[in-house]
């Protein structure tokens, strides 16, 4: 969504002129109204500068939201075909099948506790293949 300053004084100009001119219709002393008008409009540049910051912001948080919202990885083939390097895709290939589950279950944000529960291995264990792996992965980098 974006914000339109332009439409915004637009709406607020044509309110100011209505109230302007009850108020005059009511006698008011033109100094006053003008004095008024003046504080209003300090008011509303306020408001105005606001509100195109808050739009600026909300736009930067919908292109990071749309940068990370790619398609949930759900199982190891979804892991293996979003790895772009041949070479991380080769050792990630010959890993075993147990290791890649443990690989996508902390890619999806699994603790070692759960994932041990889950899959019936050590601690120690999954500490043991997530080290070689990452070792393996850091020689090609």
């Amino acid at each position: 969504m974006v914000y339109n300053s332009l439409k915004s004084y637009w709406i607020w100009r044509r309110k100011k002129e209505a109230e302007e001119k009850e108020w005059r219709s009511l006698g008011v002393d033109e100094n006053i109204i003008a004095e008024l008008h003046d504080f209003d409009r300090i008011a509303y540049n306020s408001d105005d500068r606001f509100y195109k910051r808050l739009y600026d912001v909300g736009d930067f948080y919908e292109e990071i939201i749309e940068d990370k919202s790619q398609r949930e990885v759900t199982s190891v083939e979804q892991l293996l075909d979003e790895v772009e390097n041949p070479a991380m895709y080769k050792i990630l290939k010959k890993a075993s099948e147990k290791t890649l589950q443990i690989i996508l279950m902390r890619v999806r944000g699994y603790s070692v506790k759960d994932i041990s529960e889950i899959l019936h291995v050590s601690k120690t264990s999954i500490y043991e293949r997530i080290k070689k792996v990452r070792e393996k992965l850091n020689k090609v980098r």
